[in-house]
């Protein structure tokens, strides 16, 4: 039996289109899937995004006036940092401004700083072309000052949204900090103070920067506020972490959702996700559990998984139950305004067919990587503590059961290889070093595990979180985004460079990360010669080996990136999908890879990544060079679909990347930059190369991206 429905609560108008909560066994019958799932799009898709209430809330103490260089590596892999003259403060100024030039009069904006005390700069207002002037003035004149007192900055943000009518809009505060609070902390903590202030206004979403911050408290912050939390570890990441956190908001659905689950008597359920402050309520003696989802965004589901467990604790399956199999769900959640509306479903779980093995192994997968990651936090009343180095070798032990045991390892579609790509990298490498833990290895798992228990794409960074928000409506806010902070004026530094001198013109592309399919510049390319060049300095017309014999090089693309993971295989450092070609043990070619599977280690690369484009050749195998001591393929290989690792669209069109290259302008000896990969509204598949947005702006390694003579070699098309 199953019957589901959605209905307005005290209401004579329905929303215009409804979510729907769905429930699924697993094959074993020892948990449950619930999912709720809202429409892909908004009735009116060509409309601007989802009307917000964003109110900054900004840290201005004076640990903000310091630097924030761009760490890189020049193309002999050497770590190295490059000082643009940016403070961290003239970042955030930047970010702000960025989210400023894509509101318009439906949305409002309201800033408040703290140091000391905290100052209202402006009251919530409505971002009419003169009153985004008058904001951008606002953002222009902070300055650093005095000590950090978060609350007083968090309350005033509150207050703004309790002196108007947020009717039909997204509500949140966004607070940004870089430090510990010194002054001011409420003496009851700031989970009871919070929870004396309910109910909320708005969502709050906290913003840590560095290293010396309290990632505990901004993540105990988030989880009473409905919100959500990110560490910025360093500059590169200040970009893409704001504009993923804004297309979040801009894209809303819904907010205040709460979904209760009712299992059959005799069964209780038990949450998955990890431990928690706000822990899923259940109701004494009874299958009752609520789970607080906070916003929900179009085509973005939120699935629940949720183990079976008898009076005891002890896992047990729904087989048990007999006829008693009825499981109910309701959805409550508002749509920006006063009334409330519910969907709902009763199923009978024993006569409900199991999901495909790899959607509930994915589910379940994550369930496990977000109570790995939540278990470096201690719970008690005043919120997360975050657990010291003593714990370490517990931690060790624990992700190397997860990594014996996920559900994950034994499929190899893109969801699942994508956890094992976070479980493989960031999760491994953090652990690898005391001293990594330490330093930032805690306060990354806490984000980490923010987005992947409430399914949320935070940034260009990670690779799970990168399935997530995976649709059209989410990546053309987010682009917007992206493309304004990167070509928005850049900000005045604040700082001069060693020796007095002015810093140089700033690419603001290096404060934002993404990801593209290439290998580091410093990669070892075999050449015809047999000598070995890095990849970063190939250009047309050199002789490069392949597995068919000697072919010239036509183009190389170069793409600036700031802590983009990057898979080690051999002495090749190369993105997670770039597919190469392991030699087998008993000699010749063995098939091809994405490097993710087949990968020693991954690591973070900041500097140049390039992808080649040889001369035109039919044999697909001659599109391929010797890179530390791994083939891998190049641009135009002439493979557009079927099962072959190398299908690509796009990347296999000879005539359609060098169409693009014309497009992305001249270029030296054959070299064009890049900003990236310009991807499909629909798919999400790369279809082309982003240009960068002015050669006047974008200066990498100190000279003029353009030609001089603005030729471009010739590429037949």
């Amino acid at each position: 039996m199953k019957t589901n429905g959605s209905l307005p609560i005290c209401t004579s108008s329905p929303p215009d289109h409804d979510a729907f909560v769905t429930i699924h066994p697993s094959k074993s019958e020892s948990g449950i899937l619930v999912t709720v799932q809202p429409p892909t799009e908004p009735l009116d898709f060509a409309a601007s995004h989802v009307p917000c209430d964003i109110v900054l809330v900004i840290d201005v103490s004076v640990s903000m006036d310091d630097q924030a260089p761009a760490a890189v590596h020049d193309d002999q892999g050497n770590a190295t940092k490059e000082d643009f003259g940016l403070t961290v403060l003239d970042l955030t100024k930047h970010a702000a401004r960025t989210i400023l030039s894509t509101l318009n009069e439906n949305d409002r904006l309201g800033i408040v700083t703290f140091s000391a005390h905290a100052t209202v700069v402006q009251q919530l207002t409505p971002m009419t072309p003169a009153h985004k002037k008058m904001a951008d003035a606002n953002i222009g004149n902070m300055k650093t000052v005095g000590s950090t007192n978060l609350w007083d900055g968090i309350r005033n943000g509150i207050e703004l949204f309790r002196s108007g009518e947020a009717d039909g809009r997204v509500p949140a505060l966004m607070v940004l900090t870089d430090g510990q609070p010194n002054i001011g902390d409420p003496a009851q903590g700031y989970v009871k103070k919070l929870r004396s202030l309910a109910p909320l206004p708005a969502i709050i979403n906290t913003f840590g920067f560095g290293y010396n911050i309290r990632a505990g408290l901004l993540k105990s912050i988030v989880e009473v506020g409905n919100g959500n939390y990110a560490f910025i570890p360093d500059a590169g990441m200040i970009g893409t972490v704001f504009v993923h956190a804004v297309a979040q908001l801009q894209s809303t659905y819904a907010t205040e959702c709460v979904l209760e689950i009712s299992a059959p008597d005799g069964v209780l359920l038990k949450s998955t996700t990890g431990k928690s402050i706000d822990h899923p309520q259940e109701e004494t003696g009874s299958g009752t559990i609520t789970v607080q989802l906070g916003n929900l965004q179009y085509g973005q589901s939120r699935d629940i998984y949720l183990e079976a467990v008898d009076q005891t604790g002890h896992r047990t399956t729904f087989e048990l139950l007999g006829e008693n199999s009825i499981m109910s769900a309701t959805l409550t959640y508002s749509r920006m305004s006063s009334p409330r509306y519910a969907a709902f479903t009763h199923q009978d779980i024993l006569g409900m067919p199991p999901l495909p093995d790899a959607v509930m192994a994915y589910h379940q997968s994550r369930s496990m990587i977000c109570q790995l990651l939540s278990s470096g936090l201690s719970v008690s009343g005043f919120g997360y503590t975050e657990k010291t180095h003593k714990d370490f070798e517990v931690f060790n032990n624990s992700l190397q059961y997860v990594m014996n045991n996920i559900p994950a390892r034994d499929f190899k579609d893109e969801y699942n290889r994508s956890l094992m790509a976070d479980l493989n990298g960031q999760i491994s490498e953090a652990l690898s070093k005391r001293s990594y833990f330490d330093r930032w290895g805690r306060r990354y798992f806490f984000s980490l595990w923010n987005a992947h228990a409430k399914q949320l794409c935070n940034s260009f960074k990670d690779t799970g979180p990168l399935m997530y928000n995976n649709n059209p409506l989410f990546a053309r806010y987010r682009d917007a985004l992206s493309e304004a902070f990167d070509s928005i004026p850049p900000p005045t530094p604040s700082t001069r460079q060693s020796g007095g001198n002015p810093a140089a013109p700033v690419s603001m592309t290096r404060y934002n990360s993404r990801r593209w399919p290439c290998f580091a510049a410093s990669s070892p390319v075999l050449l015809v010669t047999g000598d070995e060049v890095p990849a970063g300095t190939l250009q047309e017309g050199m002789a490069v080996q392949t597995p068919m014999g000697p072919r010239r090089v036509r183009a190389v693309v170069k793409t600036e990136v700031y802590g983009a993971p990057m898979c080690c295989v051999g002495n090749l450092a190369v993105t997670p999908w770039h597919p190469v070609q392991i030699e087998q043990s008993e000699g010749g070619r063995g098939a091809w890879a994405f490097p993710t599977d087949v990968a020693e280690r991954t690591i973070e690369y900041s500097g140049t990544i390039c992808s080649v484009l040889l001369e035109r050749d039919g044999d697909a195998d001659a599109h391929a060079i010797r890179v530390g001591g791994v083939w891998a393929v190049t641009l135009g290989h002439g493979v557009l679909s079927g099962s072959d690792i190398r299908a690509h669209r796009f990347l296999g069109d000879y005539n359609a990347v060098a169409e693009e290259l014309i497009m992305l302008g001249p270029g030296e000896s054959g070299v064009h930059w890049s900003a990236g990969v310009r991807r499909e509204a629909d798919s999400g598949k790369v279809c082309g190369f982003e240009r960068l947005p002015s050669a006047s702006m974008c200066v990498v390694e100190g000279r003029d991206l353009a030609r001089p003579d603005g030729t471009l070699p010739e590429i037949q098309v």
